[in-house]
């Protein structure tokens, strides 16, 4: 599994603590891989410490913040398995429902499923934002998903390691569907829980992260097309 990190000292080591909980109970091989996107709270030393206690976990640093989706691709270039969960570090999602997905892979034929929020655990600003900006996604790329920025997927390894991340921020997950589904793979959907967020505190700015996630959406859209076209060579 692979997840960002930034600024999560206050309780990353209960999340880690419960994915590690989760993980003992699978007779797979498993492991964790954390980004740490320079944080400046003190995360670092907590994952050195954590690395101690729980040796399925793997801290990858970088020293600068740069934002969530270079901190994920970071992390899951640095798996080595099958299957890659990505998932957020907050807590907010229950890592017992990345074997779901992966059961649902199998049983479909797909090389990767996302997530979709049953009863998102937000603000109501948000939750109406979120719905919102996964209506233009459907309108924009002809998707069905109904949650493509819900953080908790699964996807063949191989895949998801070859798999170009451009964005930075907040559309990261959406991009990775939409990359998936443009490359020709096969993307399937399933339920998870939502919890709250119970240590920490969010990143996200309401109206300059669904600016971001607009003008991204446009970008990616136009590339998609001229790849399609044959007019550049890598989308």
């Amino acid at each position: 599994m692979a997840a960002p990190c930034f600024n999560e000292a206050e309780g990353i080591a209960a999340v880690v603590a419960d994915w590690d909980a989760v993980l003992t109970t699978r007779p797979e091989c498993t492991e964790i891989v954390l980004c740490n996107d320079g944080s400046t709270d003190g995360t670092a030393a907590v994952l050195e410490n954590l690395q101690s206690r729980f040796p399925r976990l793997q801290a990858v640093h970088h020293t600068a913040n740069g934002g969530y989706g270079r901190a994920l691709a970071a992390a899951i270039a640095a798996t080595s398995g099958q299957y890659v969960v990505t998932i957020d570090s907050d807590g907010q999602f229950d890592l017992a429902d990345a074997f779901v997905l992966i059961e649902e892979l199998e049983r479909g034929g797909y090389d990767g499923v996302t997530g979709w929020r049953v009863g998102k655990k937000d603000s109501t600003l948000r939750v109406l934002a979120d719905r919102g900006m996964n209506l233009l996604v459907r309108a924009l790329f002809r998707v069905s998903l109904r949650d493509t920025n819900c953080a908790i997927k699964v996807v063949k390894g191989d895949v998801l390691r070859a798999l170009r991340i451009e964005a930075r921020g907040y559309p990261t997950p959406t991009e990775i569907c939409l990359r998936l589904i443009a490359r020709g793979y096969r993307l399937g959907e399933h339920s998870v829980t939502h919890r709250e967020r119970t240590a920490g505190a969010s990143k996200l700015q309401p109206w300059r992260t669904a600016w971001s996630f607009l003008r991204f959406l446009f970008y990616l859209r136009c590339k998609l097309k001229l790849h399609r076209a044959g007019i550049i060579l890598d989308a």
